[in-house]
């Protein structure tokens, strides 16, 4: 630093206190001693500092997480302008370490070199991050967020949001004026497709599956039972597909489901009965369906109308397969698919593709290591399988192993032995001609994964953009070629619009090496931005387990909204303690009541299905609720609405040969409806707005933490 002429007024020494240091003794007991040398009346090395100006800081283990968690709070108490990490001498995971607890900071924060003391570098967020908040939008399907970001498509995007919110009325309007020219690409002959139910059930369940919101919910119980009785339908027309005993066990099911039930769950027990009938009968769709405990268990879930108030994991985990069969059936026919290519844009697999894309940089071979080298393969694979297990389907591994001249023949090795010895089929290649700076290792990874197969939009394409995860494994080597791993990955991550998990290869004597998980390094480098954007679009329609699943994938800057957003979403959605009254369950609901109107209200059915859904069964039984519609008109009104919405009753009341509701036609608004039924629970009170405030702020708070990840 003094060769640079870096002027530096505090200096932290990062030491571990586990023996094994040269000389005897610990590291934390080195810096002690670098420490008194410097802030001696000789100075050392040429500097001199003032006793308060050096800090040492100890660690119990030589690891990002633990150097992170010191740095943290050192930080939490000094506050520098600048920040310069250094590297290339000691573990390089406390570089890194501490490179995440400087980030949190907000603090400009650049890595320096000993070796290069004059060049320091900065990990840049990437450039065009609106692009990279339109790309996640599109990936994840929030469409009402892309019809705010992108208004050229804008009536595209809200066609597709109504879709998903199961909303008939935009695609009948747009097409009664058939030849407009808002939509680009074949816009007239796919808009019908858009106005018919099933269709627009599918379309809405696939997209918003693994979110686990009410609304979905209700969208996996009405198109478990379309999709059962369609298939059977067919395919008892098919001689010899079906047995007179599978025929009959699955007609009476089908009739069971069209008449479910309120939450009783005695469908679920009627499914369970006829997979044990039929267990070893035909293979049909149908027979498929009833057979798939998973897919019974989430339906089983779904009909107590209480799923979406369950502890759930931060990551949906695999869905059943007989859905995910038919989500790859309905996403070969999507019209959708077609209007969004039209665009321009490239989209994602509805469901994901399950792939995981790893990064690893190899470092020099050593005579003997053979046996090392692939346990600590193996162990990595691992890791990318614990990621993939977590997601909605089932991919391929995908492994990057930076290489260097030097290092390319021990790359190519172990890419051989990942292909051939890892007991699955990996896709592992050597992206050669890793070296130099930080930026030029960036521009080598980066450049390579955009040459791979390009992106289809759909299931089965292999393109490393449309990977579900990217994992950075940092390994012992050449610190700048991790920290130019380091800045690729945070641009693949933005450019696949996916997770990015930064982990650590850790050798321990005597023990097999261990992947462990560090910190969100790159939330700071523009994924608060894109997080905090989607996660606002999220909030808005009342999303907010989804909503809170994003946050919590930020930095400190952005989970500092969680508490607000976790005490919203059990205000709306969960359930009353025992012992309220029922003037504490009236004014609860009202408050509920009035939030969806306010933020759902241009979706008629999804907002009345919302509305009933946060009070019924969370604040009162089915029995009260019933109680409750008589007698007070608008409560009844909205629960006839609600059970007309595609996320309700609509499909079974169509194949019961209910008549089909019209399509079109102001309707009226629901907004009104909501609030009277609100008015009819002990009449609306001072107070009865506090919700609404609540959820502006919690928006307001994504808004501000948006802006200062800019």
């Amino acid at each position: 630093m003094a060769e640079a002429d870096t002027p530096v007024s505090l200096l932290v020494l990062l030491g571990t206190i586990n023996p094994g240091a040269p000389g005897g003794g610990t590291f934390a007991d080195h810096a002690d001693t670098m420490r008194r040398l410097l802030t001696s009346e000789a100075g050392m090395c040429g500097a001199r500092f003032e006793p308060g100006a050096v800090s040492v800081v100890r660690l119990g283990d030589p690891a990002l997480r633990d150097a992170a968690g010191a740095m943290s709070r050192w930080l939490a108490e000094h506050h520098p302008d600048d920040i310069l990490i250094s590297c290339g001498s000691g573990a390089f995971a406390l570089s890194v370490g501490a490179l995440c607890a400087a980030l949190e900071t907000r603090r400009p924060t650049r890595i320096v070199h000993l070796d290069t003391p004059d060049r320091p570098y900065s990990l840049d967020r990437p450039r065009d991050m609106d692009a990279h908040l339109a790309a996640w939008l599109l990936r994840y399907r929030f469409w009402d967020g892309l019809a705010e970001v992108d208004p050229a498509n804008q009536v595209l995007w809200e066609l597709l949001a109504a879709r998903q919110a199961g909303n008939l009325e935009v695609a009948a309007r747009l097409r009664d004026r058939s030849g407009t020219s808002e939509i680009p690409g074949p816009a007239p002959g796919k808009i019908a497709k858009f106005t018919e139910e099933w269709p627009t059930v599918q379309a809405a369940l696939f997209e918003r599956i693994g979110r686990g919101e009410a609304a979905d919910y209700g969208l996996l119980r009405a198109w478990f039972a379309g999709q059962l009785r369609g298939s059977f339908k067919r395919e008892r027309k098919q001689e010899g597909a079906l047995t007179a005993r599978t025929e009959r066990e699955i007609e009476e099911l089908v009739a069971a489901l069209g008449n479910r039930a309120r939450g009783e769950g005695g469908v679920s027990a009627r499914i369970r009965a006829a997979a044990r009938v039929i267990q070893t009968d035909t293979d049909a769709v149908c027979v498929r369906m009833v057979r798939d405990d998973a897919l019974t268990d989430l339906y089983t879930a779904a009909s107590t109308h209480r799923a979406h108030l369950m502890p759930e994991r931060l990551e949906p985990g695999p869905l059943p397969p007989t859905l995910l069969e038919a989500a790859d059936r309905w996403e070969k026919d999507d019209p959708g698919f077609q209007l969004v290519a039209a665009t321009g844009r490239t989209g994602w697999p509805v469901l994901g593709s399950g792939d995981v894309l790893g990064l690893l940089a190899v470092g020099l071979d050593r005579e003997g290591r053979d046996a090392e080298d692939r346990t600590a393969l193996e162990t990595v694979l691992a890791g990318l399988r614990e990621r993939r297990a977590l997601l909605s389907r089932h991919g391929t591994l995908r492994l990057r192993l930076l290489a260097s001249a030097e290092t390319r023949e021990r790359a190519h090795r172990l890419a051989r032995w990942a292909a051939e010895t890892s007991g699955e089929s990996v896709d592992a290649r050597v992206i050669e001609g890793v070296s130099g700076d930080l930026r030029s290792i960036h521009d080598v990874v980066v450049t390579a994964l955009r040459a791979e197969t390009p992106p289809t939009g759909r299931t089965g394409s292999g393109s490393p953009r449309d990977v579900d995860e990217v994992v950075l494994v940092l390994n012992p080597g050449p610190p700048m070629t991790n920290y130019g791993m380091i800045a690729a990955g945070v641009e693949w991550s933005l450019t696949a619009a996916c997770p990015l998990w930064v982990t650590e290869l850790v050798r321990v004597p005597g023990a097999a090496p261990q992947l462990r998980t560090g910190r969100p390094v790159a939330a700071r480098l523009g994924a608060d931005r894109v997080l905090a954007g989607l996660a606002m679009s999220a909030v808005r329609r009342l999303d907010l387990r989804t909503a809170r699943r994003l946050v919590e994938r930020g930095s400190g800057l952005l989970r500092a909204v969680l508490p607000g957003l976790a005490t919203l979403e059990v205000e709306l959605f969960g359930p009353a303690p025992d012992d309220w009254t029922m003037e504490e369950r009236c004014s609860a609901a009202r408050r509920r009541l009035l939030l969806v109107a306010e933020a759902c209200g241009e979706h008629r059915e999804l907002a009345a299905y919302l509305a009933v859904e946060a009070i019924r069964p969370a604040l009162f039984t089915w029995r009260i609720w019933t109680e409750l519609r008589t007698g007070n008109p608008a409560l009844d009104a909205l629960a006839k609405l609600a059970n007309a919405a595609l996320q309700g009753h609509a499909l079974d009341q169509r194949d019961r040969g209910g008549r089909r509701r019209q399509v079109g036609g102001n309707r009226g608004d629901v907004r009104e409806l909501v609030r009277g039924a609100a008015d009819e629970l002990d009449g609306t009170r001072r107070g009865d707005d506090e919700l609404i405030k609540h959820y502006k702020s919690v928006i307001n708070g994504l808004n501000q933490a948006y802006r200062e990840s800019g």
